[in-house]
Order: C-alpha cells, then structure tokens, then sequence
C-alpha cells in the first residue's frame, strides 16, 4: 500500500523539478538582456585645422604652368550627435587660390602684374542638420533618417584672371573632379542589395512589386537646400582686348568686313535701349577711351601695311564711325596718327573707289561713302576749330583735298563741313614767302 501511494507520489515529485529548470530557463533567457547594448550616445567633435596650404594637382610639364596653389587660413568643423537629431557645421575662413601663366609666355613691363592670377572667397559656412526616428523600429535597428537640411552661407568671390590662367583652374578642378568621381575604379558594396525603409531587403520586403521596388530611406527623406551668396567681383583681365582683336580680324573678311566696321561705332557711341544703366549694363569709367586707346594703333597699322583697297575702306569706316563719340582731348593726343589715314580718306579719287568697294561688300546704298566722308569732315572741322596747329604740316594737302568737297553734290552737308575745315585753316600762322635773287653789285665806277 504504501509502495503504491510512493509510486502515485513518483509522478509529482518528479514533475516538480522539470517545470523549475524551464523556469530557469525563461529566467536565464530574460536575464540575457542588457539594456546598457542600446543605450542612446552623445557625440560632440570639434577640429580646427590652421594654416592649411595644398595644391590642385594636375598633369604638368615644364611647357605648361604649374598647379594653382590653395591657401587657407582655418577650417572648422563641428558635430552634435543625438539619439534624434545630429547637428553639423563647417566654417571655412579667407581662401585664397592662386595661379600663374606659362613660363615661356613673354609680356611686356607695364603688365608684368598679370602673370599671377588669383580668386579669393571670403568665407563659407555650412550647416547642416540630419533628423532621426525610432517610430516602429526594432532596438536592433537603426533609426529612421527623414529629413535632411542643408544651409549654405557664401561670401564674396572676387579675384583677377586672364584667360590661360581660368583654364588653368578649370584643367585642375576637371582632374579632381574626374578622380572623386572615378566610377571604374569605385568599391563595390559587399552587400548586392539595399534594404528599404521597413528594414528589411527590397527584394525580400512584402511591398516591393514586380514594377518597382520598396523605396530606400535616401529615396523618401525630405530634403532642403538654403544657400546665399554676399557677391562676385571677377575681372577677367589681359594686356589686349580679345573682342577688339577680333574685329580687327573681321576687317579683312570679303562679307563681314563692313558690317564689322560699323559695329565699332556700336560699341562707343550713345544707346537709348542698349547698353546704359536703366538695362543693367556695367559701364566702366572712361570706357570710350579705353576701347579707342586699344583700337587706334592697330587699326592705323594695318590701314598702313595692307595693299588691299577692300580693307582699307573697312579700316576708314571704322576709324570714322568712332570720331563722333569721342571727346576731343581724347583725339588731340592722336591727331598726328589720324591725320595721314583721314586726309587718304578725303582724297576724292581714293575714295570713290573706296565707296565702290563698300557698296559691293555691304550692298549699301551710294551714302554709305557720303556718310564716311561727313563723319570725319565733322570731326577735323571740331578740332580744327579748336586747335589747327596739328595739320599744318599738311596745309597744302588739306586744301587739295577740301576744295574739291565744297561742291560736292550728293550730300551739301559735306560741302558745308568742308568749308569749315578751310575757314579754320586761315587761322594758321602765314608762311611769308621771299623770292629769290641773284647778289648785284651796284657800286659805281668813282668808288670802285
């Protein structure tokens, strides 16, 4: 009897250590936890680097100029890390980048200052601020970024270039460009697939389709871009003016030779819809005389050295499309060089064929060489009236070639003007004239 009460009381005394070791286990398991694994960081950096001096590397022989050189006074860089939020900035004091032309490219000693080119930024500061959420995550997940701002504050860019210094700059920046952006050369993600905002792989995710996929975070954050700049003051500089040159080619072109002529008076004189400060233009000071000074010399030695007559006529019209727009002092200092190139200008037989030429390249009417023709009447009347010291080297020529213009026909305005050209003459000192003759002796025979 009681060997069977012991075994009915087996089962329960056996059972009783079975259900404490799964408790023990449930207990094991729970105590595996350990909160410290995902507790939240706080993360604060600052560096400040000083005196930072570098280079824009680039391919370089000895025929070409060297790398632009990069100066940079302090950087700074700042970052608060949360569990929701991390905050960055970067501060960038006076950068200066300086570049320098080839060293076989000769330039004379007044501009001997643009060898060396620089662009210099006053400042930049960047902010940016990264925003996190833990909404239905795991603990073993990473938080959620969904939004991304950005605040960008620039400065004045300012600096003086010529043109094979800005290519310089631009070979440079292509270079690394071209190297940040190596594709070919770029590591692969051990990882061949990207998990979306759920936390799990694309392919794998229940909303991912057979037309698209779950979108990634970077896809769905939002995103915002504030940016400010203070100014830019760049001057691109050189010892000639490229769009003068380029005119002065023009000139000898059988088509465009005259329309490009004309064009010269275009820039220099007065617009009322083009090139004046009610249309935003940037007029520097004493720009006629700036673009005179850099035209006249070229156009009076190629006006001298062509045999062309076509060219020629081009070379007139535009010196004449100029005169009107210029103040006086301005063509005094030039009067002398002028002169020979305006006087073949009044030659009546000279330019009769210069008109034909004009016509039969422009397919103007027969004005077109009356118009030249007035313009520098105009302008030797004015400064004739002014100061006639200059021509009286060329007094005799001057009334050669004036009195046949006094009974010009097609445009009597040009006979008036020629007038004034020969009224402002007669104030020219007068030459006194003494004959010539032979000593005779008129002693008599009583004082011999």
């Amino acid at each position: 009897m009681n060997q069977t009460l012991l075994k009915k009381e087996n089962p329960a005394e056996v059972s009783q250590p079975e259900e404490s070791k799964s408790s023990s286990l449930v207990e094991d398991k729970k105590s595996e936890f350990d909160c410290r694994k995902y507790r939240q960081f706080a993360v604060t950096v600052y560096l400040d680097i000083q005196n930072v001096l570098g280079h824009l590397l680039k391919d370089c022989t000895e025929q070409y100029p060297p790398c632009p050189t990069v100066a940079l006074d302090r950087l700074i860089f700042e970052m608060n890390k949360r569990y929701s939020e991390t905050q960055l900035q970067v501060v960038v004091s006076p950068l200066i980048l300086t570049t320098s032309d080839d060293p076989n490219h000769q330039r004379l000693s007044a501009h001997q200052h643009l060898h060396t080119g620089f662009l210099m930024l006053s400042g930049l500061q960047m902010r940016g601020d990264a925003m996190f959420s833990a909404e239905e995550r795991s603990l073993d997940e990473e938080t959620l970024e969904y939004a991304w701002l950005v605040e960008l504050t620039v400065g004045t860019l300012s600096g003086k270039l010529t043109t094979p210094q800005l290519q310089n700059i631009i070979t440079a920046l292509e270079a690394f460009v071209f190297t940040v952006e190596d594709a070919e050369n770029s590591l692969r993600h051990p990882r061949p697939y990207l998990y979306c905002y759920h936390g799990t792989p694309q392919p794998q995710c229940p909303q991912t389709t057979s037309e698209h996929f779950c979108p990634t975070t970077d896809t769905i954050k939002y995103k915002m871009v504030r940016a400010s700049l203070d100014g830019i003051s760049l001057n691109l500089v050189e010892s000639g003016t490229i769009l003068c040159f380029q005119m002065q080619e023009l000139l000898s072109d059988p088509l465009i030779g005259m329309e490009a002529a004309h064009n010269f008076g275009t820039i220099v004189k007065d617009h009322n819809y083009a090139l004046t400060f009610h249309t935003h233009a940037n007029i520097r000071l004493l720009h006629k005389q700036r673009f005179f000074e850099s035209v006249v010399g070229p156009l009076v030695e190629l006006f001298s050295t062509t045999n062309d007559i076509k060219t020629k006529s081009c070379v007139l019209v535009a010196i004449a499309s100029l005169l009107p727009w210029l103040p006086h002092i301005v063509l005094n200092a030039h009067i002398q060089k002028l002169l020979p190139v305006l006087l073949q200008g009044l030659n009546t037989s000279d330019f009769s064929k210069i008109g034909k030429a004009s016509i039969n390249m422009e397919r103007h009417d027969a004005r077109c060489g009356s118009e030249t023709r007035l313009s520098i009447l105009t302008t030797l009347a004015s400064l004739l009236k002014q100061n006639a010291s200059p021509a009286e080297r060329h007094t005799s020529t001057l009334i050669s070639f004036l009195m046949p213009l006094t009974t010009y026909h097609p445009l009597q305005t040009v006979g008036v003007k020629a007038l004034e050209c020969l009224a402002a003459l007669v104030t020219l000192p007068v030459s006194v004239i003494l004959p010539y003759r032979n000593e005779v002796s008129f002693f008599t025979a009583e004082e011999v």
